[in-house]
Protein backbone atom coordinates (compact mmCIF):
# COMPACT_ATOMS: atom_id res chain seq x y z
CA UNK A 1 0.00 0.00 0.00
CA UNK A 2 1.44 3.37 -0.98
CA UNK A 3 1.71 6.15 1.58
CA UNK A 4 -1.17 8.57 1.84
CA UNK A 5 0.51 10.57 4.63
CA UNK A 6 4.17 11.57 4.86
CA UNK A 7 5.41 12.79 8.24
CA UNK A 8 8.67 14.78 8.14
CA UNK A 9 10.66 15.21 11.37
CA UNK A 10 13.84 17.32 11.54
CA UNK A 11 16.17 16.23 14.34
CA UNK A 12 19.27 17.62 16.03
CA UNK A 13 20.96 16.12 19.10
CA UNK A 14 17.84 14.99 21.04
CA UNK A 15 17.58 11.25 20.26
CA UNK A 16 15.60 10.31 23.40
CA UNK A 17 12.94 12.92 22.67
CA UNK A 18 12.90 11.81 19.05
CA UNK A 19 12.26 8.26 20.29
CA UNK A 20 9.20 9.53 22.19
CA UNK A 21 7.96 11.27 19.05
CA UNK A 22 8.44 8.17 16.88
CA UNK A 23 6.68 5.95 19.43
CA UNK A 24 3.63 8.21 19.20
CA UNK A 25 3.19 7.64 15.45
CA UNK A 26 0.82 4.77 14.56
CA UNK A 27 2.38 1.97 12.52
CA UNK A 28 0.37 2.02 9.32
CA UNK A 29 1.10 1.05 5.76
CA UNK A 30 -0.33 4.36 4.55
CA UNK A 31 2.02 6.48 6.72
CA UNK A 32 5.55 7.30 5.58
CA UNK A 33 7.86 8.62 8.32
CA UNK A 34 10.98 10.57 7.32
CA UNK A 35 13.53 11.61 9.97
CA UNK A 36 16.11 14.11 8.74
CA UNK A 37 19.08 14.41 11.08
CA UNK A 38 20.61 17.88 10.81
CA UNK A 39 24.23 16.75 11.31
CA UNK A 40 24.05 15.76 14.97
CA UNK A 41 27.13 14.82 17.00
CA UNK A 42 28.83 11.52 16.21
CA UNK A 43 27.69 9.90 19.48
CA UNK A 44 24.10 10.97 18.76
CA UNK A 45 24.25 9.48 15.29
CA UNK A 46 25.28 6.20 16.89
CA UNK A 47 22.08 6.39 18.98
CA UNK A 48 20.09 7.14 15.84
CA UNK A 49 21.36 3.92 14.28
CA UNK A 50 19.83 2.14 17.27
CA UNK A 51 16.52 3.94 16.64
CA UNK A 52 16.62 2.78 13.05
CA UNK A 53 16.70 -0.80 14.32
CA UNK A 54 13.68 -0.08 16.56
CA UNK A 55 11.74 1.56 13.72
CA UNK A 56 12.82 -0.35 10.61
CA UNK A 57 9.99 0.97 8.43
CA UNK A 58 10.90 4.61 9.10
CA UNK A 59 13.26 6.38 6.75
CA UNK A 60 16.32 8.12 8.25
CA UNK A 61 18.26 10.72 6.25
CA UNK A 62 21.58 12.10 7.50
CA UNK A 63 22.60 15.64 6.52
CA UNK A 64 26.28 16.35 5.96
CA UNK A 65 25.88 19.96 7.19
CA UNK A 66 24.05 21.57 10.09
CA UNK A 67 21.80 23.95 8.14
CA UNK A 68 18.82 24.19 10.51
CA UNK A 69 15.28 22.87 10.66
CA UNK A 70 14.16 24.59 7.47
CA UNK A 71 16.81 22.90 5.36
CA UNK A 72 16.07 19.56 7.03
CA UNK A 73 12.36 19.85 6.21
CA UNK A 74 13.21 20.70 2.60
CA UNK A 75 15.28 17.53 2.40
CA UNK A 76 12.31 15.64 3.80
CA UNK A 77 10.05 17.10 1.14
CA UNK A 78 12.34 15.67 -1.53
CA UNK A 79 11.80 12.21 -0.02
CA UNK A 80 8.04 12.48 0.60
CA UNK A 81 5.67 10.36 -1.49
CA UNK A 82 2.36 10.75 0.34
CA UNK A 83 -0.67 12.63 -0.92
CA UNK A 84 -0.52 14.70 2.27
CA UNK A 85 2.51 16.00 4.15
CA UNK A 86 2.67 16.60 7.90
CA UNK A 87 5.52 18.01 9.97
CA UNK A 88 6.48 17.24 13.55
CA UNK A 89 9.28 18.60 15.73
CA UNK A 90 11.47 15.91 17.24
CA UNK A 91 10.68 16.97 20.82
CA UNK A 92 6.90 17.02 20.25
CA UNK A 93 4.63 14.00 19.89
CA UNK A 94 1.25 12.87 18.59
CA UNK A 95 -1.75 11.83 20.66
CA UNK A 96 -3.52 8.53 20.05
CA UNK A 97 -6.38 10.19 18.17
CA UNK A 98 -4.04 10.95 15.27
CA UNK A 99 -4.86 7.38 14.19
CA UNK A 100 -8.56 8.27 13.98
CA UNK A 101 -7.70 11.47 12.13
CA UNK A 102 -5.77 9.45 9.55
CA UNK A 103 -8.73 7.08 9.17
CA UNK A 104 -11.25 9.89 8.74
CA UNK A 105 -9.32 11.73 6.02
CA UNK A 106 -8.20 8.80 3.87
CA UNK A 107 -10.43 9.96 1.02
CA UNK A 108 -9.77 13.67 1.52
CA UNK A 109 -8.98 15.90 -1.46
CA UNK A 110 -8.89 19.42 0.05
CA UNK A 111 -5.65 21.42 0.14
CA UNK A 112 -5.14 21.68 3.91
CA UNK A 113 -6.63 20.05 7.00
CA UNK A 114 -5.79 21.94 10.20
CA UNK A 115 -6.07 20.01 13.46
CA UNK A 116 -5.74 20.96 17.10
CA UNK A 117 -3.05 20.55 19.77
CA UNK A 118 -2.33 20.90 23.45
CA UNK A 119 0.95 21.69 25.18
CA UNK A 120 2.91 20.26 28.12
CA UNK A 121 6.29 20.67 29.77
CA UNK A 122 8.75 18.18 28.30
CA UNK A 123 9.89 16.87 31.70
CA UNK A 124 6.98 17.35 34.10
CA UNK A 125 4.11 17.02 31.59
CA UNK A 126 2.40 19.95 33.32
CA UNK A 127 0.06 21.89 31.03
CA UNK A 128 1.66 24.84 29.27
CA UNK A 129 0.27 27.62 27.09
CA UNK A 130 2.05 27.13 23.76
CA UNK A 131 -1.07 25.74 22.06
CA UNK A 132 -3.49 28.40 23.34
CA UNK A 133 -3.31 30.61 20.27
CA UNK A 134 -3.85 27.71 17.88
CA UNK A 135 -6.80 26.49 19.93
CA UNK A 136 -8.38 29.94 19.65
CA UNK A 137 -7.84 30.03 15.90
CA UNK A 138 -9.37 26.55 15.53
CA UNK A 139 -12.45 27.60 17.51
CA UNK A 140 -12.82 30.88 15.57
CA UNK A 141 -12.84 28.90 12.34
CA UNK A 142 -15.35 26.31 13.56
CA UNK A 143 -17.67 28.97 15.01
CA UNK A 144 -17.62 30.85 11.73
CA UNK A 145 -16.15 34.03 13.25
CA UNK A 146 -13.18 33.57 10.93
CA UNK A 147 -14.93 32.40 7.78
CA UNK A 148 -11.88 33.00 5.58
CA UNK A 149 -9.54 31.10 7.94
CA UNK A 150 -7.28 34.17 8.11
CA UNK A 151 -5.87 33.18 11.50
CA UNK A 152 -4.93 29.67 10.39
CA UNK A 153 -3.81 30.69 6.91
CA UNK A 154 -1.59 33.59 7.89
CA UNK A 155 -1.09 33.85 11.66
CA UNK A 156 -0.48 30.21 12.51
CA UNK A 157 3.08 30.16 11.23
CA UNK A 158 4.30 26.86 12.69
CA UNK A 159 4.51 23.84 10.36
CA UNK A 160 2.80 21.28 12.59
CA UNK A 161 -0.94 20.59 13.09
CA UNK A 162 -1.70 20.75 9.40
CA UNK A 163 -1.99 18.13 6.67
CA UNK A 164 -0.98 19.77 3.42
CA UNK A 165 -1.64 18.34 0.00
CA UNK A 166 1.77 17.58 -1.46
CA UNK A 167 0.66 18.50 -4.98
CA UNK A 168 -0.03 22.06 -3.74
CA UNK A 169 3.47 22.30 -2.26
CA UNK A 170 5.05 21.09 -5.48
CA UNK A 171 2.81 23.06 -7.83
CA UNK A 172 3.88 26.34 -6.25
CA UNK A 173 7.36 25.17 -5.26
CA UNK A 174 6.84 26.23 -1.63
CA UNK A 175 9.87 25.60 0.57
CA UNK A 176 11.16 26.51 4.02
CA UNK A 177 13.65 29.32 4.52
CA UNK A 178 17.05 27.73 5.11
CA UNK A 179 18.04 29.89 8.08
CA UNK A 180 19.05 28.76 11.61
CA UNK A 181 15.74 29.98 13.04
CA UNK A 182 12.42 31.61 12.03
CA UNK A 183 12.47 29.32 9.01
CA UNK A 184 8.87 28.08 9.01
CA UNK A 185 6.79 31.29 8.76
CA UNK A 186 7.17 31.82 5.02
CA UNK A 187 6.28 28.21 4.20
CA UNK A 188 3.20 28.36 6.44
CA UNK A 189 1.65 31.53 5.09
CA UNK A 190 2.44 30.59 1.50
CA UNK A 191 0.60 27.27 1.73
CA UNK A 192 -2.21 29.17 3.44
CA UNK A 193 -2.31 31.69 0.62
CA UNK A 194 -2.41 29.10 -2.17
CA UNK A 195 -4.88 26.72 -0.48
CA UNK A 196 -8.32 26.90 -2.09
CA UNK A 197 -10.11 24.33 0.07
CA UNK A 198 -9.58 24.02 3.83
CA UNK A 199 -11.00 21.83 6.56
CA UNK A 200 -10.60 22.25 10.32
CA UNK A 201 -10.66 19.46 12.90
CA UNK A 202 -11.16 20.20 16.62
CA UNK A 203 -9.38 17.05 17.83
CA UNK A 204 -6.13 17.63 19.73
CA UNK A 205 -3.98 15.16 17.85
CA UNK A 206 -0.60 16.79 18.55
CA UNK A 207 1.30 17.91 21.64
CA UNK A 208 3.54 21.00 21.47
CA UNK A 209 6.26 20.52 24.04
CA UNK A 210 7.68 23.34 26.17
CA UNK A 211 11.42 22.83 26.52
CA UNK A 212 13.63 25.58 27.95
CA UNK A 213 16.69 24.71 25.87
CA UNK A 214 14.83 24.52 22.56
CA UNK A 215 15.59 27.01 19.81
CA UNK A 216 12.15 28.59 20.38
CA UNK A 217 13.36 29.98 23.69
CA UNK A 218 16.91 30.81 22.62
CA UNK A 219 16.91 34.46 21.59
CA UNK A 220 19.84 36.37 20.15
CA UNK A 221 20.60 39.36 17.95
CA UNK A 222 20.82 37.00 14.98
CA UNK A 223 17.37 35.61 15.85
CA UNK A 224 15.96 39.15 16.18
CA UNK A 225 17.30 40.14 12.78
CA UNK A 226 15.92 37.01 11.13
CA UNK A 227 12.54 37.52 12.75
CA UNK A 228 12.36 41.10 11.51
CA UNK A 229 13.40 40.16 7.97
CA UNK A 230 10.82 37.37 7.77
CA UNK A 231 7.98 39.37 9.37
CA UNK A 232 8.66 42.49 7.30
CA UNK A 233 8.66 40.40 4.12
CA UNK A 234 5.46 38.70 5.24
CA UNK A 235 3.67 41.98 6.00
CA UNK A 236 4.75 43.40 2.65
CA UNK A 237 3.30 40.30 0.97
CA UNK A 238 0.02 40.77 2.85
CA UNK A 239 -0.25 44.43 1.84
CA UNK A 240 0.68 43.79 -1.79
CA UNK A 241 -1.93 41.01 -2.07
CA UNK A 242 -4.72 42.87 -0.29
CA UNK A 243 -4.86 40.47 2.67
CA UNK A 244 -6.20 42.14 5.86
CA UNK A 245 -3.56 40.61 8.14
CA UNK A 246 -0.61 42.32 9.81
CA UNK A 247 1.86 40.34 11.93
CA UNK A 248 2.81 42.48 14.92
CA UNK A 249 5.79 40.19 15.55
CA UNK A 250 7.60 42.56 13.21
CA UNK A 251 7.76 45.12 16.04
CA UNK A 252 9.37 42.81 18.61
CA UNK A 253 13.01 43.44 17.51
CA UNK A 254 12.45 47.21 17.68
CA UNK A 255 11.05 47.05 21.20
CA UNK A 256 13.81 44.75 22.42
CA UNK A 257 16.65 46.81 20.98
CA UNK A 258 15.12 50.00 22.41
CA UNK A 259 14.83 48.50 25.91
CA UNK A 260 18.47 47.37 25.68
CA UNK A 261 19.45 50.83 24.42
CA UNK A 262 21.12 49.04 21.52
CA UNK A 263 21.03 51.95 19.07
CA UNK A 264 23.24 50.21 16.50
CA UNK A 265 20.81 47.31 16.15
CA UNK A 266 17.87 49.71 16.17
CA UNK A 267 19.31 51.62 13.21
CA UNK A 268 19.93 48.35 11.38
CA UNK A 269 16.33 47.27 12.02
CA UNK A 270 14.97 50.52 10.63
CA UNK A 271 17.02 49.84 7.50
CA UNK A 272 15.55 46.34 7.12
CA UNK A 273 12.04 47.73 7.51
CA UNK A 274 12.75 50.45 4.96
CA UNK A 275 13.99 47.85 2.46
CA UNK A 276 10.55 46.23 2.71
CA UNK A 277 8.64 49.48 2.27
CA UNK A 278 8.08 50.46 5.92
CA UNK A 279 9.40 53.91 6.82
CA UNK A 280 10.94 54.87 10.14
CA UNK A 281 8.01 57.18 10.89
CA UNK A 282 5.56 54.33 10.23
CA UNK A 283 7.39 52.01 12.62
CA UNK A 284 7.57 54.68 15.35
CA UNK A 285 3.89 55.53 14.95
CA UNK A 286 2.88 51.87 15.27
CA UNK A 287 5.13 51.38 18.31
CA UNK A 288 3.57 54.37 20.05
CA UNK A 289 0.07 53.06 19.30
CA UNK A 290 0.98 49.63 20.70
CA UNK A 291 2.41 51.19 23.84
CA UNK A 292 -0.73 53.26 24.41
CA UNK A 293 -2.91 50.24 23.75
CA UNK A 294 -1.17 48.17 26.42
CA UNK A 295 -1.21 51.03 28.92
CA UNK A 296 -4.96 51.48 28.43
CA UNK A 297 -5.59 47.73 28.77
CA UNK A 298 -3.47 47.56 31.93
CA UNK A 299 -5.35 50.54 33.41
CA UNK A 300 -8.71 48.89 32.64
CA UNK A 301 -7.62 45.57 34.12
CA UNK A 302 -6.28 47.21 37.28
CA UNK A 303 -9.72 48.70 38.00
CA UNK A 304 -11.53 45.38 37.79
Amino acid sequence: MSAFYSIIIPHYNIPQLLKRCLESIPRRDDVQVIVVDDCSRDDVRTELKGLQALFPTFHFVYSVKNDGGGAARNIGLQQATGDYVLFADADDFFHDCINDVFDDYQDETCDIVYFNADSVDSETYCVRSRADRLQGQIEDSLRGTDKDFLGLRYQFTEPWCKMIRRSLIERFQIRFDETPSVNDATFSYMVGYHAKTIKVDRRKAYCIVHRKDSITFTKSLVWERMKLEVMARKNRFMIDHGIPVFDAGMFYPFSESYHRKDWKSLDEYFGIARDNGFSKSYILFKLVLRSLKYRILNAINSKR
